[in-house]
């Protein structure tokens, strides 16, 4: 009995290290593949009885399976695919015999010999495919992300390179051409012109991409490299760093784009992650989550959640009674309240509250932000309440057309005396800035801890406001 069980683990032994040996050989002829595409190696269980592989969703194949078709019957069949999808992924296996698939994104073209019932291939969506030399007996099985759809299907080589995304890496001479498109976006923001983005050009490689489609530039994606770490962030100068998309820009093309830029970062930076920054939907006035479609297919996961605090001005919460008092209070008290051009003046008051409260300092030096204004005006404001001419609070605020957006928010120990910085957020909110959709108080996140400062967070819902995220998600690009 010893003698059997030894000799079948012998021979499973065996079995795995040739099956090793096997992979190891296929992966160096593999080589670059196509965006989006890969090898995926099924769970292998081998012994004397033979052998038995399986596939789950979501695990083993990176999608959902809605739809699974097979081949056979192919002895003289010279080819079958030719055409690429839209929409639908596909995972390709050759359950038996063996036969090449060629895949072709228009800018890799690459063929894959398949004769593993334990290999198969994923084909990414609109790339490019078509298998051939099918030995005697091959059957090929295909797990799809979608149902059958003859609309989701280009058979034709030459409109299938017309569809085709073209990335540019973005250069200074470009700068006017990216201005103009931030412009004309949908979900442009002034953060995005490159006078705002390049002020601090000696901080951060910028890695920023442009995307045409038949000669037309229809994207944009603004992005910083971090060499020592091998990461691509959406622009390390930014809160937010999204894929800025033209008004015509659809679901496929967004997708697109965003796969060829984690195509271009992986082959020509070498780049093993890209932690990405969508913009919060409360700053573009029509839908554009296309880009957070995108992160789900490319496998993207959260990996930090920041909680704003947001007045809805078209449907406003009310105020809690205990900030309703303190508003109250700060009107007895003879403040002012004013836009003012004084940065100069209420810096100093933002670096002491800072380093004595929070042991921080402002992100942004004074002549930083004095430049920025300058660049800026209509975008870029500091408002302060002043008492007897002296500033009590401040706060400055970043203008784009559904939001304002308070930052830098500072109160010395006399104003909080008379609920200055109350009476100067009430002030924003119900006066100020009563023409905006939405008023964006910051986040209330503890830098060490990453966790909410409740004290903070209380304050500014007590003014009405409540939850918007900044998430920040990353790719694994290994």
């Amino acid at each position: 009995m010893n003698a059997a069980r030894d000799s079948l683990c012998a021979v499973e032994v065996f079995y795995r290290f040739i099956i090793r040996i096997m992979q190891i050989m296929s992966d160096v002829v593999l080589g670059n593949m196509p965006r989006g595409c890969k090898v995926i190696d099924f769970p292998q269980f081998m012994d004397a009885r033979g052998g038995l592989s399986f596939a789950e969703s979501q695990g083993h194949v990176p999608f959902a399976v809605e739809r699974v078709f097979w081949l056979y019957n192919l002895t003289g069949c010279r080819s079958r695919g030719g055409h690429s999808h839209g929409h639908c992924a596909q995972v390709v296996v050759a359950v038996h015999g063996a036969f090449d698939l060629v895949l072709d994104d228009g800018e890799v073209s690459t063929t894959i010999h398949l004769d593993s019932p334990h290999r198969g291939v994923l084909i990414a969506p609109t790339v490019w495919d078509e298998l051939k030399n099918f030995t005697e007996g091959t059957v090929v099985m295909v797990m799809a992300s979608h149902h059958f759809d003859a609309e989701d299907y280009i058979s034709d080589y030459e409109e299938f390179r017309g569809e085709l995304v073209e990335l540019v890496p973005y250069t200074a001479v470009r700068a006017g051409e990216w201005d103009a498109f931030v412009d004309e976006a949908k979900n442009g923001s002034f953060l995005y012109k490159r006078g705002y983005m390049d002020y601090h050009a000696d901080r951060f490689t910028d890695c920023s991409l442009m995307f045409y489609k038949r000669g037309t530039l229809i994207g944009q994606l603004p992005a910083s490299w971090n060499a020592l770490r091998h990461t691509v962030t959406s622009h390390g100068g930014l809160t937010y760093g999204n894929l800025i998309l033209s008004p015509g820009a659809t679901t496929v093309d967004a997708y697109n784009m965003m796969s060829c830029a984690a195509s271009w970062y992986t082959r020509q930076l070498g780049a093993e992650s890209w932690v990405y920054k969508p913009m919060p939907y409360i700053y573009s006035g029509v839908p554009s989550d296309e880009d957070l479609y995108a992160l789900f297919r490319m496998e993207g996961r959260v990996v930090n959640r920041s909680v704003a605090s947001v007045i809805s001005c078209d449907h406003r919460v009310p105020m809690r009674t205990l900030r309703k008092r303190c508003v109250a209070k700060s009107r007895k008290s003879a403040l002012v309240y004013e836009e003012s051009m004084a940065w100069g003046e209420y810096w100093p008051l933002l670096r002491e509250v800072l380093q004595s409260r929070h042991n921080a300092a402002p992100v942004h030096t004074l002549e930083e932000m004095e430049l920025l204004a300058s660049r800026f005006p209509e975008n870029i404001r500091l408002f302060v309440a002043r008492k007897e001419g002296v500033v009590m609070a401040g706060a400055v605020v970043y203008e784009t057309d559904q939001v304002a957006k308070t930052q830098y928010l500072a109160v010395s120990d006399e104003g909080v005396k008379c609920h200055a910085l109350d009476g100067l957020i009430a002030y924003l909110a119900e006066e100020r800035y009563v023409d905006k959709r939405y008023i964006d108080l910051g986040t209330s996140m503890d830098p060490t801890t990453l966790q909410i400062n409740e004290g903070l967070i209380f304050q500014k819902e007590g003014f009405g406001a409540r939850a918007v995220v900044y998430d920040a998600y990353e790719v694994n690009l290994k």
